[in-house]
């Protein structure tokens, strides 16, 4: 029994196949069309992809499994809509003496009309054409987006009972979904609606700041760790509070601030929160994005201001707290004492460490596709279980993606007219260069998905280097000078350098950094001396866990520094020639590709 699940028509479109309950390939579309997160587009390439890898069409496709419920609109969720906005537009007047945004409930109506079950079935019809897909499309079923989230986390846990958590923007009207998973079922114990959102709270601090929201919430929550030092009588905390209110067990978002009212400044928060931030600080008025400012002779970003910083704090800070005081309650009101987290939020690995080490849990599974993409991924495991198959297996890795031989990468590389040698080992070669501190392109079998790359599509360098962070960030990533990095390990090392590990497979929980880790690789520790390890598995990737040991037998030291192989802006590399754009267009010393090395 064949499943393909879909998300499409937001961001991080995906698509992946399910086999009689089992992930058999997952890819992203970003990765095949090179547009970061893909917003709006259909996965066409990655359905494609997903099918030709598979050797199979559109007639051998039971099921297509779509991670939206557009069966609610545009009834359902437009009444929603309209409720919200009869509400909280008054509320807006009240409190701001500002008219709400005459747009907002056009914007609703023309939502709930975008998600017409017609329209996006005719969409996708249209999109499986634009693939290239002939023949009959299988029945569609769509998911709601929160449940799609939840069954892409439960049934790979491995837990066998277990509380789970979904956080985004929002999925069809909820914004936070809280459940509880045991054997072979999931049972919704709680739906937070919006415009009660978490997700909106955090992209509204994000955009203030200069970000992307929906794409550079990462860079909020780096930025918040460099307030710790001044965590205390943080001015912005209680300035936040009057946004977001954290109660026991539940929180509520002030929508006022986030959606109704003008928005003269950016889409994601509204005047009122613009007045509200000033109001305490003239000066802390909203950021372009890439606005710099002169400190100290020196041209900066204006985040890099401590005021804003502070700001970044206080928003990291309250985020946890209410997703700390609702874990914890699910964990009191249904005895269960492990979690599971999916949703766009997810991806926040700090608050996913604090939820460890602060919410009555003894262990933690984050779905390493967190994100939108993963609803792809969720819908098709909950379909596959109502038409009988067993989905609940252990985790098979995030190795789902496309491989290329080293015939392909050959073809590539001549293709290119680019000069390679052959190598007996290409896990030791890298280990070698690592050793004598070049930075090294690592491209080896199938593509991870997700937003970490773990092994299949990395920038490693020496950690033991303790310039190699700002080396990676001013001559490979053309990133922000403060952004960490992240390190990669091996299980018999997992000790010696994190503290009390859990899942820390993928990049996207916050540990604590030991002292040898600290003290040996500094640069890998953030400021708040946290660190968000891989520990590699030698059954999903025996060659990247065989370039670590070896790293280890030569410095002392089983661990690398481990990033995504592309440069800011753009999705990870995809393919052999994607590869080389990379290599070539940054300050990489080697690309190490199948059983080839390339050189400048």
């Amino acid at each position: 029994m064949n499943v393909l699940g879909l998300f499409a028509f937001g961001e991080n479109p995906a698509a992946c196949l399910v086999r009689d309950g089992e992930l058999i390939s997952f890819a992203e579309e970003e990765r095949f069309n090179r547009l970061k997160t893909s917003k709006g587009f259909f996965p066409s390439r990655a359905v494609a992809w997903c099918l030709a890898a598979n050797n199979l069409t559109l007639a051998d496709i039971d099921r297509i499994a779509f991670g939206w419920d557009v069966e609610r609109y545009p009834w359902k969720v437009g009444a929603r809509f309209a409720q919200i906005f009869l509400k909280f537009g008054a509320r807006a007047r009240r409190a701001h003496h500002i008219e709400p945004d005459q747009g907002g409930f056009s914007n609703a109506v023309s939502v709930a009309m975008k998600w017409h079950p017609r329209q996006i079935r005719f969409a996708i019809h249209r999109g499986l054409r634009a693939a290239g897909l002939s023949g009959a499309i299988p029945p569609i079923e769509f998911v709601p987006h929160h449940l799609a989230h939840a069954y892409s986390v439960f049934p790979l846990s491995g837990f066998e009972r277990a509380g789970i958590i979904t956080i985004d923007g929002s999925g069809e009207e909820t914004a936070t979904q809280l459940a509880v998973g045991e054997g072979d079922s999931i049972r919704v114990v709680e739906s937070i609606p919006m415009p009660h959102s978490l997700g909106w709270f955090f992209a509204m601090v994000t955009q203030y700041l200069g970000f992307i929201p929906y794409r550079d919430e990462g860079k909020l929550m780096g930025l918040a760790a460099l307030g710790e030092e001044r965590s205390e009588g943080n001015k912005w905390l209680e300035t936040l509070s009057r946004v977001l209110k954290i109660y026991d067990g539940a929180y509520e978002v002030d929508p006022t601030y986030t959606h109704f009212g003008g928005h003269f400044y950016g889409d994601r928060f509204t005047d009122a929160f613009a007045d509200l931030i000033m109001r305490v600080d003239p000066d802390a008025r909203p950021i372009a994005y890439g606005e710099q400012i002169e400190v100290n002779g020196q041209t900066v970003s204006r985040y890099l201001h401590p005021t804003y910083i502070d700001l970044a704090w206080a928003a990291q800070e309250l985020l946890e707290q209410a997703a700390i005081s609702m874990v914890r309650r699910l964990v009191r009101d249904h005895g269960i004492d492990k979690l599971c987290v999916a949703g766009g939020v997810g991806l926040n690995c700090k608050m996913n460490g604090e939820l460890l080490r602060r919410s009555d849990i003894s262990e933690i599974f984050v779905q390493p596709a967190a994100y939108d993409s993963g609803a792809a991924l969720g819908a098709a495991l909950y379909v596959s279980k109502e038409l009988g198959a067993t989905i609940r297996r252990p985790f098979g890795g995030v190795y789902k993606g496309p491989d290329f031989d080293n015939a392909a990468i050959r073809r590539d590389l001549e293709a290119a007219k680019v000069k390679y040698t052959t190598l007996a080992d290409p896990a030791a070669e890298a280990a070698k260069r690592l050793a004598a501190d070049e930075l090294v392109g690592w491209f080896q079998g199938p593509m991870e998905f997700g937003a970490r790359a773990l092994g299949g599509r990395s920038i490693l360098g020496n950690p033991l280097n303790p310039r190699i962070r700002d080396l990676v960030n001013d001559q490979v990533k053309f990133r922000e000078s403060w952004r960490p990095f992240c390190p990669s390990t091996i299980a018999a090392a997992t000790t010696e350098y994190i503290h009390a590990a859990n899942d820390a497979a993928h990049m996207i929980v916050a540990y604590e950094a030991t002292d040898t880790m600290a003290e040996v690789a500094p640069a890998l520790v953030h400021v708040d001396g946290t660190i968000r390890p891989q520990v590699v598995n030698s059954d999903f990737n025996p060659l990247f866990h065989s370039l670590i040991e070896t790293f280890g037998h030569n410095t002392g030291h089983p661990l690398v520094l481990n990033t995504s192989l592309n440069v800011r802006g753009e999705p990870i590399v995809c393919t052999p020639m994607d590869a080389l754009r990379c290599f070539f267009s940054n300050g990489l010393d080697v690309l190490v590709m199948g059983d080839f090395l390339v050189t400048k």
